[in-house]
């Protein structure tokens, strides 16, 4: 089969096609058949060497954490699915790739209420976004809640997340996002950077302030938002965060209570019950060539949504495992 990595570190151009044998499930795994991955700004920094020192990798390094596909062989002792299944999978290296192998507990049936698209840029945002809101934020029907960044992947679904929770939302995004914002129907809107202006109603007056901006980048702002007993979740740095003494602050990162599974299981929920909207920027071609593009894409930074590589894949009519 067809991997797509590096062998060495540099730019996008460093990405190239690489052999290797098709993968076998070992027990309580599954074999898929990729027919989309995501790309996200970690695979950008593997690349770069940035995690060389936190995380060093024996060449060749092949990333992707996103792959949306079909069951293709059973290890021993999986009941629960069926060749053929049509899943997401959540990972932590080697999904540009035309076969991955993935745990049961890191796999779930793709919604009928999701495309393929959706599908392969819903699981690592998508579990960022639940640790945000859920894991970490503690998120309780009824509270007040600020996302930041809200136009972006993970802040669309935080924004979403708490909605479909019974908190109200302020969105914090760019102006330039307006239509995009529209479709998530937040309570409030804060562009800022257009006419609207900080509301001093808004002081001190959240629950839960999830900074899902870039970096985490929003320290003093978050600060300003929420309550003097309140919790701020972020993408970045804790430590950039100015907030009293009595406001609880908790990175993103590390392992959750909550499989991927039962993440990815919730969010097939909200898409069937109530509605998911996955921001996806570009479709890119499955290739070593589009892996290129894509990463160039990361490099220059903006992008408004996540960048996939998903491949014609014609018919599809079951995405849920049967009864037992």
């Amino acid at each position: 089969m067809q991997a797509f990595g590096f062998d060495k570190f540099g730019g996008p151009a460093v990405f190239q096609t690489i052999e290797k044998p098709t993968p076998t499930p070992k027990a309580g795994q599954v074999a898929i058949d990729v027919i989309g991955f995501g790309f996200n700004p970690y695979d950008a920094s593997l690349r770069r060497g940035d995690q060389a020192t936190a995380r060093p990798l024996p060449f060749p390094i092949i990333p992707g954490q996103d792959v949306v596909g079909k069951i293709s062989a059973l290890g021993e002792g999986v009941t629960d699915y069926a060749i053929g299944d049509i899943v997401m999978n959540h990972r932590p290296l080697r999904g540009y790739s035309e076969v991955v192998t993935a745990s049961l507990a890191k796999v779930a049936p793709k919604s009928a209420a999701l495309s393929f698209l959706d599908a392969a840029a819903l699981p690592n945002v998508g579990t960022v976004a639940y640790a945000l809101v859920h894991s970490l934020g503690q998120l309780q029907k009824g509270q007040n809640v600020a996302v930041i960044g809200a136009s972006g992947s993970v802040g669309s679904l935080a924004v979403q997340l708490a909605k479909y929770a019974g908190a109200r939302v302020l969105a914090i995004a760019g102006e330039r996002h307006k239509d995009f914002i529209h479709w998530l129907t937040p309570d409030d809107v804060y562009y800022y950077d257009g006419v609207a202006k900080r509301d001093n109603a808004w002081a001190q007056r959240f629950d839960l302030v999830v900074d899902a901006a870039t970096m985490g980048a929003n320290g003093e702002l978050a600060a300003w938002l929420v309550k003097p007993t309140g919790i701020v979740t972020t993408v970045g740095e804790t430590s950039t965060i100015p907030a009293a003494a009595g406001v609880t602050l908790r990175a993103a990162g590390g392992k959750q209570e909550t499989s991927d599974h039962d993440i990815l299981m919730y969010f097939n929920h909200m898409a069937d019950t109530y509605g998911l909207t996955i921001r996806v920027a570009d479709n890119v071609p499955f290739s070593a060539a589009g892996v290129q593009q894509a990463h160039e894409l990361l490099d220059q930074g903006g992008v408004p949504g996540k960048i996939v590589a998903v491949r014609p894949h014609g018919r599809t009519t079951r995405h849920t495992p049967p009864k037992q």
